[in-house]
């Protein structure tokens, strides 16, 4: 029997964006807040999947720079190292794609693979480009590795990827991550960027009680 919750909490997010990794604890206390009332949603904005250049000097100045801010705000670890590897491009649409196989595959919202993928990045440096990274963190599945490699370049992984990409424009986003709850009127903003979730529990009590 499915269950019935009052409404849906999206977290509009990318396995790279540094924020994100920080916020992803206060979702996860969300969800043991909420767990039995609202379903969570993860879905990916599409941060960084235009460019297929290697990053610049300044680029990488500039990603240190805000991660150490993040960490400083959030308390999440980082290692404050890119992946070590000549192949990596700063490009997240191949990790995006994973989560929509593992959507796909184990027809759960992938909060898990996501968390791996996230703490692989910041605090591994692994490179989420690199499909034995990400065959590796997708775990639990009888997939061989060329089947994997097969689903990825799936036109239907793709297009379904690019099209969440599309939705999270359509829906609007200022900064990542952005929570937005529906409670079957559409999706409203609750939080644009990083909030805690001593911060957001009572906006979304409101939302649920004035509904």
């Amino acid at each position: 029997m499915q269950k019935s919750y009052e409404g849906t909490l999206i977290f509009m997010t990318d396995p790279i964006c540094s924020w994100c990794w920080g916020t992803l604890p206060e979702i996860f206390k969300l969800k043991e807040i909420f767990g039995e009332r609202l379903s969570f949603q993860l879905r990916c904005a599409g941060l960084q999947v235009g460019s297929l250049k290697p990053l610049t000097s300044e680029h990488i100045e500039n990603l240190t720079t805000l991660w150490q801010s993040v960490a400083e705000t959030t308390g999440q670890e980082f290692t404050f190292a890119l992946p070590n590897d000549t192949n990596f491009i700063y490009h997240s649409e191949l990790a995006c794609r994973t989560l929509q196989i593992a959507r796909q595959r184990f027809e759960i919202e992938p909060w898990q693979i996501f968390h791996d993928m996230q703490r692989a990045f910041y605090v591994d440096s692994r490179n989420l480009g690199d499909l034995d990274v990400l065959y590796e963190l997708f775990r639990g599945t009888d997939l061989t590795r060329s089947e994997f490699t097969d689903l990825i370049n799936n036109e239907n992984i793709i297009s379904t990827t690019r099209n969440e990409f599309s939705w999270c424009k359509t829906i609007g986003i200022q900064a990542l991550p952005t929570l937005f709850l529906d409670l079957g009127e559409g999706p409203k903003l609750i939080a644009g960027g990083y909030a805690t979730a001593d911060f957001l529990t009572p906006a979304i009590l409101e939302r649920l009680t004035t509904h």
